[in-house]
């Protein structure tokens, strides 16, 4: 057993996700660690946390008032210890500033918790004044080099996190008696298998057909469910209230038969225009846009594929594109785009509101090609909202509508599952290291081909998927 003798904040925000969560960290049962991508988005956050220090010493502190900047500084009080981001100490008015950084554009739920966290034990040592979360600046745009001023903006949380204090202050003395306890007993668990770093214990022996497979089941309902010990969709009582595609979803899980709506399948392909275009982009995000026109937190979109279908009976034509070097990769993929996609026909993409942001984001960043990118968002059409819309349902698609689910049962002789690169987020971070330099040469040309083969697959995949659906018409 690995006990710590004390709670950090990052230790509360688990008892937060699940107090089963916070019993495995402390005792050496959490069953994952972090992804390529997750190491990622912390390497981002690193760069945050040194370009808030600068912004904090040059535009907060006013050092006429002897102001000083106590950079992440640890504090203890009975079992709890805390190690700040940043506390400016104000000492004309002998009190404390506490700045928690944070390497998004905004404040979230859990941002106020962790702040009030530290604000209950610094105050028991510290008068404390305000309390802020420092975040990036949703509406800075990258103009030349990077204007630090600009990039960061402090939101003030004092009074939510005074108004917070008393129910977070009565939960730690719960998270620690979770985290102390010898055995799990009727610690709760998470309500998220999918995401849940230690499902032996949250989630064992979990069925293949779980209440957790119906989509956007609210916290409420799942937990009505588990009281009344039911755990399968099967067992769901017939009164029991979803909305509409919730409820088709268990009836067909139930019937254990695919639900095919064929009128509305063909009421859907009458809109289609051909040329059919079937497309895919895979980006990166970055934390701090490094080049112009971008904002915090920006994907910069690196490649596509792109199927093209003139007619159902035409051998279909495909064509990509693959930044490879470093800079914007988005000029020189909408001017190969421009040039592979005609001005006509329906283009078919999986999750529309991905690609059509990141049309809107590149008519601003590139305004020559604005009317273009534009243009394209008025072809694009949803194919996934087949699946969504409850037009075609199985009971092997598990609630899901992901395309890496749909395949395999649609289309059985396509899968995944042997490519080089076979996730969007592990796309992002070997396209990272082959531009940044951390490959070798041998390496980049495999991570070239494992790139472009794994976009392609998206592509194929929607044709396929979208051959299968135009069987029923």
């Amino acid at each position: 057993m690995s006990t710590s003798n004390h709670l950090t904040k990052s230790d509360f925000l688990l008892y937060l996700d699940a107090p089963l969560h916070l019993w495995a960290a402390k005792h050496d049962r959490i069953e994952t660690s972090p992804s390529p991508f997750n190491v990622h988005l912390m390497d981002q956050g690193y760069e945050v946390e040194q370009l808030a220090k600068q912004y904090i010493l040059s535009v907060l502190i006013n050092p006429l008032n002897e102001e000083t900047l106590h950079w992440q500084s640890t504090y203890s009080y009975q079992n709890y210890t805390v190690r700040t981001d940043a506390l400016v100490e104000k000492p004309h008015e002998g009190s404390f500033d506490l700045y928690e950084i944070k390497s998004g554009t905004g404040v979230q739920k859990e941002n106020i918790l962790d702040a009030v966290f530290q604000y209950l034990i610094l105050s028991k040592q510290l008068n404390m004044d305000k309390i802020f979360i420092l975040h990036l600046n949703k509406d800075y745009v990258r103009d030349g080099d990077l204007d630090i001023p600009q990039l960061f903006t402090a939101d003030d949380i004092t009074q939510d996190v005074l108004e917070k204090s008393a129910e977070v202050e009565a939960a730690l003395p719960l998270a620690w008696a979770a985290a102390q306890s010898e055995t799990m007993g009727t610690i709760p668990h998470c309500l998220k298998p999918n995401t849940c770093p230690c499902p032996s214990l949250c989630h064992p022996d979990l069925p293949d057909n779980s209440i957790y497979n119906i989509p956007r089941l609210s916290v409420k309902k799942k937990m009505q469910l588990l009281e009344q010990g039911i755990l399968m969709i099967q067992d769901i009582p017939i009164d029991f209230e979803l909305s509409d595609i919730q409820r088709q979803i268990v009836d067909v899980v139930c019937s254990n038969t695919e639900f095919i709506d064929a009128d509305g399948i063909r009421q859907e392909f009458q809109d289609f225009e051909f040329p059919l275009y079937f497309l895919d982009y895979e980006s990166c995000l970055t934390a701090v846009p490094l080049y112009y026109g971008y904002h915090p937190q920006q994907q910069m979109v690196f490649q596509y594929s792109l199927h093209k279908m003139k007619s159902p009976d035409d051998d279909l034509i495909h064509s990509d594109y693959l930044a490879d070097t470093k800079g914007d990769p988005s000029a020189s993929l909408v001017r190969h785009l421009r040039d592979d996609i005609g001005d006509t026909g329906t283009i078919f993409v999986w999750n529309k509101s991905f690609e059509m942001t990141r049309h809107k984001e590149l008519a601003v960043i590139h305004p020559e090609y604005a009317q273009f990118l534009t243009d394209l968002n008025e072809r694009v059409y949803d194919l996934g909202e087949f699946v969504s819309k409850g037009l075609y349902l199985h009971p092997n698609f598990k609630g899901s509508w992901s395309i890496k689910n749909i395949l395999p049962v649609m289309v059985p002789d396509l899968s995944y599952e042997n490519l080089e690169v076979n996730k969007g987020d592990q796309a992002a971070v070997v396209w990272w290291d082959m531009i940044t330099g951390n490959l070798s040469p041998e390496e980049v040309e495999s991570t070239k081909t494992a790139l472009l083969t794994y976009c392609e697959m998206d592509t194929w995949a929607m044709v396929r998927i979208w051959q299968k659906l135009r069987e029923y018409c």
